[in-house]
């Protein structure tokens, strides 16, 4: 077999689930149905398809068809659409990508972490004050650091070295092939929860409070903000993290059907998530008597998966909880691991390009980086930290990130505007019209609106977020500088 071929994917299937493991996530299995149940039940669903439409797939396509017509990751892709310094923008979300892998790799953590718990019968009637003292070790503030949690920092470790086995192959070796077990793997599981929970006491009232439509909130502009916030963060928009990934497509991809089946993908194990999860915590409410909304008052990742589920595992039983318990939480797992795979994926590939490294070492390097900086995110003010950072880090710069790769790759350069996956049949002429002028429309004004939100904030919290960016830009034009060529 030839170099060229083991650097692609084998073939279109396993291109596919590669992307669906970046995609599916901890906001898809975890958040998704809580902001359903926040937002309107049904009624979220219905913007939330039609932005999938309109702005989530020719945003993917957008950062497929870069991947795909010059084989160049994100950096080296603005330096041939923009110039030398247009690179800064692909540094910086580069950095961004840096960031989110070292808190993303810890959460990865905390589903190591618990299916071990789930499996040992661990988790005590105090759910809450478990995952916060004992687990977290959580300091009061954010100027607290506190104490390194052991079990958070080994549990990162774990998930450090199964990343580097995995990624110091070439992309069909490692990825492809884990991302072709796992993911399919996930849905089942999650399919077979979903079916499952409809036939346990109170399960169905699970559906009910999960799609119950309350059409007034189609009216609050918060909804919309919230569902264009959601598909960006799950579909990782922005981050040229479809970029690194597309860059390896052989002759025989399709994008244009790649990016539809990996969007709808994401929403089907949105879904059924969502009825798995809220079907359980009916059949929590129904077996203790306790009203439903008084369970279900977060859409925080942390109260959905860490508190209220490990209560869940409880009513079932020392047996059953146990089994409940370790699928739940290995699925959670396999939706981290597989987004740790996609953003070490992304930074490596331009480390590699822009300073002329093996895919060993630009590997090595990365993950040494990302697991050094989850340090941060393994003390007592961590929880704090990524209340800090993610509206900036996963809110405004992915915004921005999108915003620029459509001025530089549908303005700016004329070629990727040609690709034959822009061209035919109307929907993917829709998709280049979109692009062109309805998602810079949202994407500005959503910009616009969580700026505004952050005026005469100065406290803490706005000083680490908007001083994130200031050194993220200060790196930026610095790595520019050292890979000039």
């Amino acid at each position: 077999m030839s170099h060229s071929q083991t650097t692609t994917w084998k073939n279109q299937a396993g291109y596919i689930w590669s992307l669906l493991g970046s995609a599916v996530g901890f906001g898809t299995v975890l958040s998704f149905s809580a902001l359903c149940y926040k937002n309107g039940g049904g009624a979220f669903i219905i913007p939330y398809i039609m932005a999938l439409f309109i702005f989530g797939i020719p945003l993917l396509l957008l950062e497929g068809v870069i991947g795909d017509k010059w084989k160049l990751p994100l950096v080296s892709s603005y330096g041939k659409a923009l110039g030398p310094y247009g690179k800064t923008l692909g540094w910086l979300a580069v950095l961004a990508c840096t960031t989110i892998g070292a808190f993303y790799i810890v959460l990865t953590g905390y589903s190591v972490a618990y299916t071990y718990f789930a499996g040992a019968g661990m988790f005590p009637e105090d759910t809450a004050r478990f995952f916060k003292e004992t687990f977290l070790q959580s300091s009061p503030s954010l100027s607290e650091f506190g104490s390194l949690s052991p079990w958070v920092f080994i549990a990162t470790l774990l998930v450090g070295i199964f990343a580097w086995f995995v990624l110091v192959r070439q992309v069909r070796d490692g990825i492809e092939k884990i991302c072709s077990i796992f993911m399919p793997l996930l849905a089942i599981i999650m399919l077979s929860f979903a079916i499952v929970v409809c036939f346990i006491p109170g399960g169905l009232d699970g559906l009910v409070y999960f799609f119950r439509p309350d059409f007034s909130k189609l009216l609050d502009i918060t909804i919309w903000r919230e569902v264009f916030g959601q598909l960006v963060f799950s579909l990782s928009l922005g981050l040229g993290i479809v970029v690194g990934y597309s860059r390896h497509t052989g002759e025989k991809i399709n994008l244009a059907k790649a990016m539809t089946v990996v969007a709808l993908g994401d929403f089907f194990v949105s879904v059924i998530s969502g009825i798995a999860l809220f079907g359980c915590i009916a059949h929590l409410s129904h077996q203790q008597n306790i009203p439903f909304e008084s369970i279900v008052t977060s859409d925080s990742i942390f109260d959905i998966g860490f508190i209220i589920f490990p209560k869940i595992v409880q009513i079932f039983g020392p047996i059953l909880g146990k089994v409940v318990g370790v699928l739940f939480f290995f699925c959670v797992f396999i939706a981290g691991v597989t987004g740790v795979f996609s953003i070490v994926e992304s930074i490596a590939g331009n480390v590699e390009k822009e300073f002329c490294c093996s895919r060993r070492k630009a590997i090595s390097w990365t993950l040494f980086v990302v697991v050094l900086l989850s340090i941060f995110f393994c003390m007592g003010n961590a929880l704090h930290l990524l209340d800090a950072l993610a509206p900036m880090v996963i809110g405004t710069n992915m915004l921005i990130g999108s915003l620029s790769l459509i001025v530089a790759f549908k303005y700016v350069s004329k070629e990727i505007s040609q690709h034959e996956a822009f061209k035919g049949v109307a929907r993917r002429s829709f998709y280049s019209h979109s692009l062109r002028t309805i998602v810079p429309l949202f994407l500005a004004f959503i910009l616009v609106g969580n700026c505004w939100q952050e005026r005469g904030q100065i406290d803490l919290a706005t000083i680490v977020r908007w001083g994130w960016l200031f050194v993220a830009l200060c790196l930026s034009l610095m790595f520019v500088k050292l890979t000039r060529r």
